[in-house]
């Protein structure tokens, strides 16, 4: 299959990988969505919408700001499980509770239930 008949998929399937330099370059050069895709179907071959150019430029834009998952370091094992405290600083002690009231059951027997029917 010729490679310029292939299309879409991820960004690093794109038609539009190996132009993305070229990309840059134009939108450097301040040239439109627009004028990028036809200077893509004149220069180089490749049929695109406006669209395809620009969301291919941002997203491979986004992905190079943030680190592979693979290659992003471990960030549970670089922080310890519980913060070190300096030992120069005495430990807090957190307040006593207040004592609370003894609770009185009432006692059922002692009330007059026929003043309620």
């Amino acid at each position: 299959m010729n490679e310029k008949h292939q299309r879409g998929g991820r960004a690093y399937h794109s038609v539009l990988e190996p132009h993305f330099d070229f990309i840059r370059d134009q939108r450097q050069r301040r040239k439109t969505w627009q004028e990028i895709a036809d200077l893509l179907h004149t220069e180089k071959g490749i049929r695109v919408t406006l669209y395809a150019p620009y969301h291919f430029y941002r997203r491979k834009l986004k992905r190079a700001k943030q680190p592979h998952w693979e290659n992003a370091p471990n960030v549970l094992e670089s922080q310890p499980a519980r913060p070190i405290v300096p030992t120069n600083r005495p430990e807090s002690h957190s307040a006593p509770l207040p004592a609370s009231p003894a609770f009185k059951r009432p006692d059922y027997s002692k009330f007059n239930m026929d003043q309620f029917t």
